[in-house]
């Protein structure tokens, strides 16, 4: 006997990737600049997607978004591979193009890009009922991880003349493509470290095709581990709370140790 459906139980939303960039330091930028980088935004992905030999994928994403000051798209996960070999370092090629001709301009105006990727279940939204144009724990995922400071520190303890993309990838990303061998990127090639940025908590992959800096002395890891650690033993000894919103025990190379009300405060990237 065929059991009857149960009628309470949601469907299982399509698994999807998702990729969103945006821009370093965005809101710096005089109004005209910013709309100038807004409109470069997404020209600059379409190239790189295309350069990359996924002109299909870019002509195709679903549910293509501009979020003020960067751009997001989702896409069959099979193309997964392909997007985390070579997208990227096509990516990184376009911006360092694109700075030399903005700084041919304009002296203070540059276009530095921070990406994330992520893949799950998540669904176009109803534009009736939601503002947002997809729907689904992996879409506010990816968003936070753009968001979290290892990603964010990358650029800034890189060279700005030289590295023009951080990507932070997530665990499900290196384990189904790099980990799994359906990439040629080498997952060598990737730092793992833990991040926590609100709700979201987890550990992440970070990715830059071009280093430099203090990225190269260092290393990607950086000295964040050991900052971190002094920064929360001094927290403990002002006896207040120790409070680093989003970051990593592996990532980044400065964080900035306050002392306000006894807590660890972050800087922005």
């Amino acid at each position: 006997m065929t059991a009857a459906p149960d009628d309470r139980l949601a469907e299982l939303p399509p698994y999807r990737a998702l990729l969103v960039v945006d821009a370093k330091s965005f809101g710096s930028n005089s109004d005209t600049a910013q709309n100038e980088l807004a409109a470069l935004i997404p020209d600059a992905l379409a190239q790189a997607f295309e350069r990359a030999g996924l002109k299909e994928v870019w002509d195709h994403a679903l549910f293509p978004h501009g979020t003020g000051d960067g751009f997001g798209i989702g896409f069959d996960p099979r193309y997964l591979p392909a997007v985390v070999s070579k997208v990227f370092d096509q990516l990184e090629a376009v911006l360092a193009e694109r700075d030399a001709r903005l700084r041919a301009t304009s002296r203070h105006v540059r276009l530095r890009m921070r990406a994330s990727l992520n893949v799950g279940p998540m669904r176009a939204a109803d534009p009736a009922v939601s503002s947002a144009v997809a729907v689904g724990s992996a879409v506010i995922t990816t968003h936070r991880l753009l968001d979290s400071v290892p990603v964010r520190q990358v650029l800034s303890a890189s060279d700005p003349d030289q590295t023009f993309l951080a990507v932070v990838l997530s665990q499900r990303i290196f384990d189904d493509v790099l980990a799994a061998g359906y990439a040629t990127l080498p997952k060598t090639r990737v730092v793992p470290t833990s991040v926590e940025v609100k709700e979201y908590r987890g550990s992440v992959y970070l990715y830059v095709p071009n280093p430099s800096g203090d990225l190269l002395r260092r290393g990607i890891g950086g000295d964040y581990e050991e900052k971190l650690a002094s920064a929360t033993h001094v927290a403990e000894e002002a006896g207040g709370t120790t409070n680093v919103i989003s970051g990593g025990v592996h990532a980044g190379t400065a964080i900035q140790i306050g002392r306000m009300h006894g807590n660890v405060h972050r800087t922005e990237a």
